[in-house]
């Protein structure tokens, strides 16, 4: 009992100061700032995820995907449940994939077989 007694006189002084002074202190980032932090986020990752989309539309995606037993659609339906470091990871390969393509020229499209399957595989794998 007299420990119960000990421990409340101790902490009671630190709740009481504490509370008041930690509401009334001040934002670090306004409403309005935060806000927009979230839509960039918001349209950064919408950018990701068309930037996959696309990688997944081509028809050597479709085809090897096909090959391989893989479900092009279910990766597309996938690819809206990812978010954050893993969607960055995926646009990235997705980026470097689109990129191999404009490289090629306008007559030739070159773009590695195996950049192609771990772009539908990364996607499958992550949305189970």
């Amino acid at each position: 009992m007299r420990m119960t007694s000990k421990a409340v006189t101790l902490l009671l002084p630190v709740f009481l100061v504490s509370s008041p002074a930690l509401a009334q202190q001040t934002r670090v980032v306004d409403a309005v700032a935060m806000g927009q932090a979230l839509a960039d986020r918001a349209e950064s990752e919408n950018s990701q995820r068309e930037l996959v989309r696309r990688v997944l539309e081509r028809s050597e995606v479709r085809e090897i995907a096909e090959r391989m037993g893989l479900s092009v659609e279910q990766a597309d339906s996938a690819v809206a449940t990812l978010s954050g470091a893993d969607l960055g990871a995926l646009a990235q390969h997705a980026g470097a994939v689109e990129a191999a393509a404009l490289a090629g020229g306008a007559n030739t499209v070159v773009i590695s077989t195996t950049a192609l399957l771990l772009i539908v595989i990364i996607v499958i794998l992550l949305a189970s």
